[in-house]
């Protein structure tokens, strides 16, 4: 039995601290995953707030079957597209300050950001899903609510592209 497994058990049995800690496991990467599809830090806090929120709001209709976090992330991923329609605008990249020893981490987060951001947006998906925040195929697939196969055959051409567009700017700064 998995953690996952143990803590929806005791939820099951009415224990409310497990929804805490269920949340305290899932909060950083929900986090990280609502940075990479908004402009600032207290957007991302935002979405990831809203994303517990509703799936605290709708864990009525959840039948847990192993798959909690393709379930947040499948929330994350609506509302992060909401808030990409509502905004309709994108703060440029280079207009951000980082005064902080990560410098160079930081330019290069930044640089394959502008990269991911080339690629068509279920391509940019599936890459980030699969890459930043490491789920498998198969949760992709469930969170996007997409084929197995419309997700291997995505994430090939973005890669694709990924590696053309870095050869490029390798050839450039050549």
């Amino acid at each position: 039995m998995t953690r996952e497994d143990e803590l929806f058990r005791k939820l099951n049995s009415g224990d409310n601290s497990a929804l805490d800690e269920l949340i305290r496991i899932y909060y950083p990467a929900i986090l990280r995953y609502c940075f990479w599809h908004t402009s600032d830090r207290q957007t991302a806090e935002d979405a990831t707030q809203e994303t517990f929120l509703k799936a605290v709001r709708h864990l009525d209709n959840y039948i847990h079957q192993g798959k909690f976090r393709a379930f947040l992330y499948k929330i994350a991923v609506n509302i992060c597209a909401d808030l990409w329609r509502q905004s309709k605008t994108q703060v440029p990249y280079e207009s951000e300050e980082y005064i902080e020893p990560g410098f160079a981490q930081a330019e290069s987060d930044i640089s394959m950001k502008k990269m991911l951001d080339a690629l068509p947006n279920g391509q940019r998906e599936v890459v980030i899903l699969r890459y930043v925040h490491e789920l498998k195929i198969r949760e992709i697939s469930d969170t996007l609510g997409e084929p197995l196969r419309t997700v291997q055959s995505r994430l090939r051409t973005a890669l694709k592209a990924l590696e053309k567009n870095l050869a490029k700017g390798v050839s450039e700064n050549e």
